[in-house]
């Protein structure tokens, strides 16, 4: 099975700017992506961009990690922007479960 990829970028003052995920963010992988989350919130810039680039598959249990992230981020008043390179029926999930309006979003 394909695991979750997930980068972190930073910018000139070496804080965490842009966070690539891919691969397959479903439950098998979220202790992987929350310790890649918990350990990004201490470095994060002023400005995040999350990109979600080709994921292989999405669960909701991405999801509740993303949204999680997401209100720390409101916390620690960082402002966000999620870039979603999905498909159709990855759309069509995120709107069956009603998590369409709070993650397509930026602060």
């Amino acid at each position: 099975m394909e695991d979750s990829k997930i980068q972190l970028k930073t910018n000139e003052q070496g804080q965490i700017a842009n966070i690539e995920l891919g691969g397959m963010l479903i439950l098998e992988n979220t202790q992987t992506i929350k310790k890649e989350f918990v350990g990004a919130l201490s470095c994060l810039a002023d400005r995040v961009k999350i990109s979600i680039i080709e994921p292989a598959e999405i669960d909701l249990s991405f999801i509740q990690l993303l949204v999680a992230m997401i209100r720390q981020m409101d916390k620690l008043n960082v402002l966000y922007r999620i870039d979603w390179q999905i498909g159709d029926d990855q759309k069509l999930l995120l709107e069956q479960v009603g998590m369409s309006n709070e993650i397509f979003l930026t602060n």
